[in-house]
């Protein structure tokens, strides 16, 4: 009689565990059958049934996600970078004291600003350090009928400005931003002109330029 029971025990365990596989199952667990106490009077589990575990069938669809968590703490500061001028700003400005005519370079002797050293007082002419964009203008008073005056890179004319008044005093005027490498040389030069305006008490006739970035 006892093996009788055992064996249908048996029969509806299985088919409990049959029934049990074909359904879905989040997470896992165990089944214990005829979990009582022993003689022993302690609990000994499956001593006296069997124990079934159970598969998960699979995972459930995701949850929504969660808030975002709060801020880390800030990293360390990087390294220091080049900056906008790896060898030091560029500038320079000039006025025109002496007289120049026909086709000469126009040397302009009053150096106010010469940051980088560029601009040579003696010659008239920049030139760059630095490769970069620069910007430069100049204002020419004449001093006759006519006038022209050119802005120079090395030996190509880049911009040109004219004055033309025989009745009264008038400016040529202009400005250029240039690429530039290390070098190049950049002067004003009249063109077949009259003379300039000399002027030894008053700033009327300027030269400048500076570095806008490095390349």
């Amino acid at each position: 009689m006892a093996g009788f029971r055992s064996s249908a025990l048996l029969t509806v365990l299985i088919l409990t565990f049959r029934t049990l596989e074909g359904t879905s199952q989040t997470g896992s667990c165990r089944l214990v059958c005829d979990p009582f106490q022993g003689q022993s009077g302690t609990q000994e589990l499956g001593a006296n049934g069997l124990v079934i575990p159970l598969s998960s069938s699979g995972q459930g669809p995701a949850g929504p996600a969660g808030p975002p968590g709060k801020a880390g703490p800030p990293g360390l500061p990087g390294p220091k970078g080049d900056g906008c001028f790896r060898n030091g700003p560029v500038a320079f400005y000039a006025a025109l004291k002496e007289d120049f005519g026909n086709e000469e370079i126009l040397k302009f002797s009053l150096v106010k600003t010469n940051l980088g050293r560029g601009y040579n007082a003696l010659t008239g002419t920049f030139t760059c350090k630095s490769a970069g964009l620069y910007y430069f203008s100049y204002h020419i008073v004449k001093n006759g009928l006519s006038l022209r005056a050119d802005l120079v890179l090395n030996d190509q004319i880049v911009a040109s400005a004219v004055a033309v008044d025989a009745l009264h005093t008038d400016t040529a005027s202009n400005s250029a931003v240039l690429e530039l490498k290390a070098g190049d040389r950049v002067f004003v030069r009249l063109n077949n002109s009259d003379r300039t305006f000399k002027d030894t008490q008053n700033l009327f006739s300027t030269f400048s330029g500076h570095l806008l970035y490095v390349l």
